[in-house]
């Protein structure tokens, strides 16, 4: 098993399409870092990761990305960081025809393109500085 003891891991068998929802909830505690959240393409490890959503208090961004063949793709960033130490989260990671948006409390965040197809994620995992209280899919 890849990744921290920590690191919470959900099984998508039916992978994801247009109009699944992931919906974490969580904390962020106070020494917070930074935490993640994989949609993997497999459970072994060096899985593709169709998104990589990484909020980083350590330098306040969250960054956006893929993993493909064990290569990180171009990192994208959303504007300010919408978490706060010792406060709690929702997002939401929406799966449309054009990527996954990522909704944070009530703000759209950041829509990030698809790169490779929906259709191959079979994990959401979230991991790092986070207690997590519920991984939904809808």
């Amino acid at each position: 098993m890849s990744g921290s003891a920590t690191d919470h891991k959900t099984p998508l068998p039916q992978g994801v399409r247009t109009g699944t929802v992931m919906r974490i909830r969580g904390v962020v505690p106070e020494q917070a870092g930074r935490f993640h959240v994989n949609l993997l393409c497999g459970e072994e490890q060096g899985a593709d990761a169709a998104l990589h959503f990484n909020p980083r208090l350590d330098t306040s961004e969250v960054v956006f990305n893929t993993k493909e063949q064990g290569k990180w793709g171009r990192e994208e960033r959303g504007s300010g960081i919408p978490f706060q130490r010792g406060h709690p989260f929702e997002v939401l990671i929406i799966t449309t025809e054009e990527g996954f948006k990522a909704v944070v409390g009530d703000d759209e965040y950041l829509h990030f393109q698809h790169r490779m197809s929906p259709s191959r994620v079979r994990l959401v995992e979230v991991g790092g500085d986070v207690q997590l209280h519920s991984v939904n899919v809808f």
